[in-house]
């Protein structure tokens, strides 16, 4: 056993593997924004694809209050591409999205404790049924931009 142990000790250092992960995953999508220092639940993600074109679900711990991480998505996330839908704010606030490649993002945000916050961001595609009925609507009233 002190054979092996020894020989595997090598650069393998699962504090600094793990946050290259979450860094790496952070740097992968880039339609939504991050509040600074945010990290990353591997373990409860899952994310398919990457860049403005991803699917999936993001567990995020946020090192700040509820009510200024719900301010900073309101206020943030139309400079990545997304039109609030709607908004709900309480106990468990919600977010709801609609955005570019026919795709909708809904954020659920809830205390954790000591001013820390949990978020979860779903991004999905639209059924086909879905675009169907209304995409074209979604896409005319809250996508095409409008010169004013």
């Amino acid at each position: 056993f002190i054979f092996l142990n020894g020989c595997s000790g090598g650069n393998l250092n699962m504090t600094n593997t793990m946050e290259n992960v979450e860094e790496n995953t952070l740097t992968r999508i880039q339609d939504i924004p991050f509040v600074k220092n945010s990290r990353i639940n591997i373990e409860k993600s899952l994310i398919m694809g990457e860049g403005k074109s991803w699917s999936g679900q993001l567990l995020i711990k946020v090192p700040e209050p509820k009510p200024d991480v719900f301010n900073f998505y309101v206020r943030n996330i139309g400079e990545f591409g997304w039109k609030e839908q709607t908004t709900i704010r309480g106990e468990t606030s919600i977010l709801n999205f609609v955005g570019d490649n026919n795709r909708v993002a809904i954020i659920t945000i809830s205390d954790i404790a000591f001013n820390k916050t949990r978020v979860l961001i779903t991004v999905a595609p639209y059924t086909e049924e879905f675009q169907k009925k209304i995409g074209d609507y979604i896409y005319k009233n809250y996508l095409e931009l409008k010169d004013e």
